[in-house]
């Protein structure tokens, strides 16, 4: 069971999870695609175990099980070769070119 498994068994919505914990939706999203883990004080940890009526082992093999997914989907967007103007070229990911 993977983080987004873990929210839909109890029957909230990524807004709800958001809001009852006070944090942004896109936390929320980045955490069921893997692209982040939750990180959070100790009563925000007991907060979600309480909201996704979960134990601790579950968020734990959920958040793992998310990061791993993560691993195994396509890459995101192409990496481009930048001259570092010493002549010598480095790839960096298209995010990190735009800063974004």
């Amino acid at each position: 069971m993977d983080m987004e498994a873990l929210r839909e068994r109890a029957g909230l919505t990524r807004a709800e999870v958001a809001d009852r914990l006070g944090i942004s939706e896109t936390s929320v999203r980045n955490w069921e695609t893997g692209r982040t883990e939750p990180t959070m004080t100790p009563q925000k940890y007991l907060e979600i175990l309480d909201i996704l009526k979960c134990t601790p082992e579950e968020l734990a093999v959920a958040s793992d099980k998310s990061i791993s997914q993560r691993h195994k989907r396509k890459p995101g967007r192409p990496r481009k070769m930048i001259d570092n103007n010493n002549g010598v070229s480095e790839v960096k990911s298209a995010e990190s070119v735009t800063g974004h």
